[in-house]
């Protein structure tokens, strides 16, 4: 049994919207500077001291605001799993590194908190592009306006996201899911930042957002639950709820939900 919590979800969204826009504005300066990077595992791992330095400065809010909370992040010393009592915060400073290393200005500043595992509000924005993507209980915004998931139901219409890292072990799943997407849905958006794809399937701007693969929860708990929000489905591969411990996620405008993981199963099984 979780702890009781003493925010509401408008309070917990108030203060995602503060967390991440500070966080911005930090990533904001080392954009298109020309800083040096450093690297995790490999070269298409990086690192930056603006992902460092935006989550500091996250974690300032968090503390100052929610002092309680348990702290998950990618960066620094952050624990790296989401309790499963009391309150969390998950966050991602900035989700499509390899985006903002190279220019691009598709990348995020994420935030999602959790209340014993489960997710009760998140803020996503592109500051880059300028748009923000929220939302708290049952209603998901982008950039203040209420929206919702698609209303398509043709596959051949359907355009759909790869979520993947850059893995050697998982390049084999991303080639199957690539060719499925290809072969039997409408079209391929591979965007590089897996909140940024959430966060768009949710709006409606997309239709789905695959993963056959374990994603980690900084890259995939606060998108989720805009989807949800928005009026989608997110689920594993087989059909199960999705949690920030899933070993895959499949999130749809949900009026699609299970043809694309039925026909994607069946697909898979082939292989």
């Amino acid at each position: 049994m979780g702890r009781t919590d003493n925010l509401t979800a408008d309070a917990s969204l108030a203060i995602a919207r503060e967390a991440t826009e500070a966080g911005a504005k930090i990533a904001c300066r080392y954009f298109r500077a020309g800083i040096d990077n450093e690297f995790k595992r490999d070269r298409m791992d990086p690192v930056s001291k603006a992902d460092q330095e935006a989550q500091a400065r996250i974690i300032d809010v968090l503390d100052e605001r929610d002092p309680a909370a348990a702290i998950v992040g990618e960066e620094n010393d952050a624990r790296k799993t989401v309790p499963e009592s009391g309150a969390a915060w998950i966050i991602d400073p900035i989700d499509g590194t390899n985006n903002f290393v190279r220019g691009n200005r598709l990348w995020s500043v994420s935030l999602a908190r959790t209340v014993d595992g489960e997710p009760v509000a998140a803020a996503t924005t592109l500051p880059a592009t300028d748009d923000t993507y929220a939302a708290g209980g049952d209603v998901v915004e982008r950039n203040g306006v209420d929206h919702s998931v698609s209303d398509r139901t043709d596959p051949a219409s359907l355009i759909v996201a790869p979520i993947f890292g850059l893995k050697q072990r998982d390049r084999d799943e991303y080639d199957h899911v690539t060719s499925y997407i290809h072969h039997e849905l409408g079209d391929l958006r591979r965007l590089g930042s897996g909140q940024t794809s959430l966060a768009m399937v949710a709006c409606g701007e997309i239709d789905a957002a695959i993963s056959t693969v374990h994603m980690t929860a900084w890259d995939t708990v606060a998108g989720a639950h805009m989807v949800r929000a928005g009026g989608g489905r997110v689920t594993d591969l087989s059909g199960d709820r999705w949690r920030h411990d899933s070993d895959s996620l499949i999130a749809t405008n949900g009026a699609v939900h299970e043809d694309v993981v039925a026909s994607l199963r069946e697909r898979l099984d082939r292989e």
